[in-house]
């Protein structure tokens, strides 16, 4: 299966639209890179779309990886304009700041559609013309950090809605999704749980897409029976001679009791709430929290953080900062970790491979399992970037954008890398080992 990108339009030989490359086929390769921002199209292998399949406004639902994956894989074969709209930056100066970069790249795709069909080119204006629909739906902004849009050339379908973090404006007219700039919006979407505990009880919350939600609350249920013979007549059995613990001992201990099966509970809801790969934070009274944090480990390796900035007196708010800061550090030390490893085993001849070469050889033995790539590596190899994103997520591997120190590492050594499923004998091969 050819996932190649081309940075030349299907329906035309030349680098550009009309150009005269037998006199400046180069400048013209060099044009066409310029314009990758704009278009990268690409040719991709044929998997059949269900038949009256559309798709539709998704409001602020972010797709999560398994949703992107079947969106990419229903479109794979159709003509999509795919926009995306950088709202992070606010000017009262200048409303719709994001406009003019977004004029420019629909004119560039005009210029390169000149010498297309006349079907592909009324596609491309009805495609545009829902665009503007629905961006005349914004007064200002567009309401979010950033904001995307996939409409289907095809039968004008669309899929539109914020997203959580800023992506660079962009309009992109190709076969199948541009997918490359989403990258950086899926990491959002993992879950955080947030615990917030003391001895009584584990308020449970979920952080997605910078909302905090009440979840449930994990109490504590303590059996204290009452002392023996506090003044009323002996029970049966009970003589002067025999010593045991004191009323006071046997409520502590009771209570004690209820804790930690409180401790074990909160434990087995808050693993089930993460799922396999969501983020779990720790707040509330630190005994409890390192308690809850012992029970957690074998669960859930690698994801638990102790926060003791909050406790069970915090409001919302800063229990939303705490988890919004407590994420990006779990999320920055896992990639750190897990890259510290790929590198590692790059280098014994394992299963990770290091830079744009080796990733690309395995990519095309389909052996990946987890690809990294920085925003670097995005913005400045769009088509490099856009063909292996596409070639990943084609085999079910996960994509992460880096961030942090991880991805100053990763830039160092060519902004991409992946973890590998099995080792092909051909990548040793093409090193020389």
């Amino acid at each position: 299966m050819d996932l190649g990108v081309s940075l030349k339009p299907r329906h035309a030989a030349n680098a550009i639209p009309g150009a005269d490359t037998t006199a400046r086929g180069s400048r013209n390769a060099d044009m066409a890179y310029v314009f990758l921002r704009h278009l990268v199209t690409i040719s991709s292998g044929r998997v059949s779309r269900p038949a009256n399949t559309r798709f539709s406004d998704r409001g602020n639902d972010v797709l999560t990886h398994p949703q992107l994956v079947t969106l990419f894989r229903a479109l794979r074969d159709e003509r999509v304009l795919s926009v995306y709209i950088d709202g992070s930056t606010t000017d009262p100066a200048m409303p719709r700041p994001w406009r003019v970069p977004l004029d420019h790249a629909l004119k560039d795709l005009r210029t390169w559609l000149v010498d297309s069909s006349h079907d592909e080119r009324e596609s491309f204006e009805r495609c545009v013309r829902l665009l503007e629909q629905r961006l005349g739906e914004f007064s200002a902004s567009v309401g979010a950090p950033g904001w995307v849009a996939f409409i289907v050339g095809g039968d004008e379908s669309c899929v539109a809605h914020q997203l959580p973090v800023p992506v660079p404006t962009l309009a992109v007219w190709s076969t199948g999704l541009c997918l490359a700039p989403y990258m950086r919006a899926l990491k959002e979407t993992r879950p955080v749980i947030i615990a917030v505990a003391d001895a009584r009880k584990a308020e449970l919350y979920r952080y997605s897409l910078g909302q905090l939600n009440h979840v449930e609350t994990v109490r504590a249920h303590h059996a204290v029976e009452s002392p023996s013979h506090m003044g009323a007549s002996p029970r049966q059995g009970f003589h002067t001679g025999t010593r045991g613990e004191t009323g006071h001992d046997a409520a502590q201990r009771a209570l004690l009791e209820g804790r930690d099966r409180m401790l074990v509970q909160a434990a087995h809801r808050i693993a089930e709430l993460a799922g396999e790969d969501g983020w779990i934070l720790l707040g509330g009274t630190r005994r409890v929290g390192a308690r809850l944090s012992r029970h957690l480990a074998p669960i859930a390796p690698h994801r638990v953080l102790a926060l003791m900035t909050f406790d069970v007196h915090s409001s919302e708010a800063e229990i939303t900062e705490a988890a919004r800061a407590g994420a990006s550090t779990l999320r920055d030390a896992f990639d750190a970790n897990r890259l510290a490893d790929i590198v590692e085993l790059s280098g014994a001849a394992g299963l990770g491979v290091v830079g744009a070469v080796e990733t690309r050889r395995a990519l095309d033995q389909r052996s990946i399992r987890d690809l990294y790539v920085t925003r670097h590596y995005l913005d400045e190899q769009a088509a490099e970037a856009e063909d292996a994103v596409r070639s990943a997520l084609d085999q079910d591997a996960s994509v992460e954008e880096v961030s942090g120190s991880a991805a100053e590492q990763l830039d160092r050594l060519g902004g991409v890398a992946a973890g590998l499923r099995f080792r092909p004998a051909t990548l040793d091969v093409a090193v020389g080992l």
